[in-house]
């Protein structure tokens, strides 16, 4: 829009920046030698330069064009730019293929030679070998005692050939030791669920059972990795494992709760939602140390030399970076199945529950750093309020259009905003996140908490508590 004939651009030059209104229909060459004049823009005797407009982006404008011909609106950020500053300059010839090979490889770039498909063949191995477990124990083909055992031999054994091969220094990848020891977890998980559901799953029928049959499967599940996530840290220690470990550990002591107090699924998924987000919160902090951790203990057995300081400490924040990406994934993919399960339950504390967890996940996805770690997070608050939005109308007594017109609306709003801040003009300020909304985050995983409680049946004990007091 021109205002007065006349155009309110800003011009920025190499030293200055001004703001003016300059004439809409005259020709650029006109007046832009006074531009560059209040840009303090260098001038050589020699070869005085051509001076013109141009966007950020686009080539510079040709001179006897005015801004209104060229579509120039007020507001609008113009730079000055010299038209014959590269005139004489040599022209540069690439050859294409050289370039393709001079290009940066990535982690999919990598050649497949004799080293690469030999660590191929023995990953598929190892995952042949779980897989064969997992499928005969879903299918009865063996008996749970003759398999169990093997799972048992198979979890022990993994483990300990990727310490003898961190011990005797045989050339095979770290990584691949890893993986050979974490192999261990899922194994020693089968193993034990095989094994107790062998020996003790007919004691779990009677009422008077301890737990029921799914309280003792889940229980021997989560101790069964636990014992695995020890023995592959034991075998190859190292930040992977360690972090293992401490998750093995969270799903032991929850698992077995659960399985003791004989909580329902509804139950715990809202537990298991909980404690999720907690993990989610001090993840940053506890990847850390982990990270601090595993790095003393391998600096203790193996000291580096002090050339190369630098590299373990850019190394160290590589593994830390990944691990935190991971780690917050997984929680993620969890925290996503509870709060489905939750927000279709018939229990208004469980929809509550959702409600709270997934704004609480939302707010606190604008406080990441990294998009791989900001992403998981808005993404399993968003999949929890919409399932909640689509299928939970009967907990807030909406008729059945309600949900999918308030999903539709929110999507609306949402795609109006964000594409309201993608067209905004670049001399907008940027969006700054308000501390407060952290502070939100935080009360409303304390009310998700108190409505855990109340999914337990702990409102009523609570109310009749403060009755008689």
């Amino acid at each position: 829009m021109v205002v007065d004939e006349h155009c309110r651009i800003t011009v920025v030059g190499e030293r200055r920046q001004v703001d003016l209104a300059v004439p809409a229909g005259a020709p650029i060459a006109s007046y832009v030698d006074t531009l560059a004049r209040l840009c303090e823009q260098e001038e050589v005797d020699i070869m005085p330069s051509a001076w013109s407009l141009a966007t950020a982006t686009a080539e510079p404008f040709a001179p006897e064009w005015s801004l209104t011909e060229l579509g120039i609106v007020d507001g609008q950020i113009l730079y000055l730019r010299d038209m014959i500053a590269d005139e004489f300059t040599e022209p540069v010839v690439h050859d294409v293929g050289e370039r393709v090979a001079e290009a940066p490889q990535g982690p999919l770039d990598g050649r497949w030679n004799v080293h690469v498909r030999t660590i191929a063949v023995t990953v598929l191995g190892l995952g042949w070998l779980v897989a064969t477990l997992i499928v005969a124990a879903g299918r009865h083909q063996v008996s749970p005692t003759a398999l169990g055992a093997e799972a048992l031999a198979a979890g022990l054994v993994l483990p300990a050939l990727a310490w003898m091969a961190g011990e005797h220094a045989w050339p095979v990848p770290r990584s691949l030791r890893t993986t050979l020891a974490l192999c261990a977890v899922p194994v020693l998980a089968l193993a034990a669920q095989t094994l107790a559901a062998a020996n003790w799953g007919e004691r779990m029928d009677g009422p008077h059972a301890s737990m029921t049959a799914g309280g003792l499967t889940t229980c021997a599940l989560v101790i069964g990795a636990l014992l695995g996530a020890f023995l592959a840290y034991a075998g190859a220690p190292g930040a992977a494992t360690a972090a293992v470990l401490v998750a093995a550990a969270a799903a032991a002591v929850v698992g077995c709760a659960l399985a003791l107090t004989r909580a329902d699924t509804v139950q715990s998924a809202a537990v298991v939602a909980v404690v999720a987000f907690g993990l989610l919160t001090i993840a940053p902090i506890t990847v850390g140390r982990l990270v601090a951790f595993t790095g003393r203990r391998a600096e203790a057995r193996t000291p580096a030399p002090e050339s190369e300081d630098t590299d373990t400490v850019a190394a160290a924040v590589r593994s830390a970076t990944v691990l935190l990406v991971l780690w917050s994934g997984g929680l993620c993919v969890v925290l996503a199945a509870t709060l489905i399960e939750l927000a279709d339950s018939r229990s208004a504390c469980a929809a509550a529950v959702a409600g709270c967890l997934g704004l609480a996940l939302l707010l606190r996805a604008g406080a990441g750093r990294l998009v791989a770690e900001v992403v998981p997070v808005g993404l399993a608050g968003a999949i929890g309020l919409f399932v909640l939005l689509l299928v939970g109308s009967g907990h807030f007594g909406w008729p059945a259009y309600a949900g999918p017109l308030y999903a539709g609306v929110t999507a609306a709003v949402l795609m109006v905003y964000g594409l309201r801040r993608v067209v905004r003009r670049p001399e907008l300020p940027p969006m700054r996140r308000p501390r407060w909304l952290t502070g939100v985050g935080t009360m409303l995983a304390g009310v998700s908490v108190a409505l855990t409680a109340g999914t337990f049946g702990m409102a009523g004990w609570f109310l009749d508590i403060g009755r008689h007091i």
